[in-house]
């Protein structure tokens, strides 16, 4: 096995690393698969609890809702089938495109969420990951990890997450500990905060430069008056690319970004990975075993995402409607038993 490239591609592969295991833990999933069949049982009760059946079933397109779960169940598929391999080596390939079929899990069965609500599926990214406030963070019932969410506020307040553990964030705890039952909750909520951060940046400086813009514009209106008037001309003054902005704008700014979620996190970790540090999970495991865990804990978020999504669409268009939908599927694209949905099938036929 060939070194990692460098100190900071280990950092950022063990600290995504973590963030993974800790909403896997947050889902239920412990460290040994074993336990994996359990643990979707539990989240499928879960969600029925929270969730009743609807008195009345939506006006839904069936067509796109069937799309929209094809696309997921697909990705699915194919994120299980890349964490099989032996060999560390394709087990760290795999991953990278593995990190991208974990958004597109959680990414698709938000969009057949919204969809089996009677709604036009959105069209991009930042329309459906907004969805998640409403489909999942906003509601009485909170089912974690889906739930849990980084507020306005959350840089400094420990108490600024939504469907948090019953306590103040640990904001200094690193995301390199060993996550467990209790901790998971304040790895995952670094996570959603540097992802909420991160926006929050761009968001400011978008601020910044359209402050300063506005100072140019207003200076060179200023003076077109002037010059109107039969005054002499100025010698144009030097404008940064950026103005400072205010306590008062800078509060209102942090206060305006929305609240952040694991499928938000999802999205960062595919754009990392596929761009900013594409070689993060083939270069910084420093030891074999790492990937497979990563891989593992990949499978068991789209795992625990996709029951959750589909209790919930069965809950609004019927049991028979659902398992239609998979079974067909399944036949359609000779989907092994023991993997995706068909894994599912007995579970979610049981918990409707």
């Amino acid at each position: 096995m060939s070194a990692p490239v460098n100190e900071a591609l280990q950092k950022s592969f063990l600290t995504h690393a973590q963030y993974l295991r800790a909403f896997a833990q947050l889902a239920g999933f412990s460290y040994w698969p074993s336990e994996d069949s359990d643990v979707l049982e539990a989240m499928a009760g879960r969600v029925a609890t929270a969730f009743p059946a609807a008195k009345s079933r939506p006006a839904v397109d069936g067509k796109e809702l069937a799309r929209c779960l094809n696309r997921a169940w697909g990705t699915e598929l194919l994120l299980n089938l890349g964490s099989r391999f032996e060999e560390d080596e394709l087990i760290r390939l795999s991953n990278s495109w593995g990190s991208v079929q974990t958004y597109y899990v959680g990414y698709a069965a938000t969009q057949a969420l919204i969809v089996a609500e009677g709604r036009a599926r959105p069209t991009d990214h930042p329309k459906t990951q907004s969805q998640v406030r409403a489909l999942w963070v906003e509601r009485k019932s909170a089912v974690e990890p889906f739930s849990f969410a980084a507020m306005p506020g959350c840089r400094t307040n420990p108490r600024a997450y939504a469907n948090g553990p019953g306590r103040p964030i640990d904001m200094n705890l690193s995301p390199w500990t060993s996550v467990g039952s209790k901790n998971c909750w304040d790895i995952a909520a670094t996570a959603l905060r540097s992802t909420r951060n991160d926006a929050l940046a761009q968001r400011l400086k978008v601020e910044r430069e359209k402050k300063a813009q506005a100072k140019r514009s207003s200076w060179k209106a200023e003076e077109e008056g002037r010059l109107a008037q039969g005054m002499r001309a100025r010698k144009t003054p030097h404008f940064p690319s950026s103005a400072n902005l205010t306590a008062a704008e800078t509060a209102a700014i942090e206060q305006s970004v929305r609240p952040y979620t694991m499928l938000d996190y999802l999205f960062r970790l595919r754009i990392k990975a596929n761009y900013e540090e594409a070689a993060m999970f083939t270069d910084g495991p420093s030891n074999e075993g790492a990937s497979s865990v990563v891989a593992l804990d990949m499978v068991r978020i789209a795992s625990a995402t996709m029951i959750a999504h589909e209790m919930r669409i069965a809950r609004m268009i019927g049991k028979a409607a659902l398992t239609t939908l998979a079974t067909d599927w399944v036949s359609s694209n000779s989907a092994p038993a023991n993997l995706g949905i068909g894994r599912r099938m007995g579970i979610l036929q049981a918990a409707l």
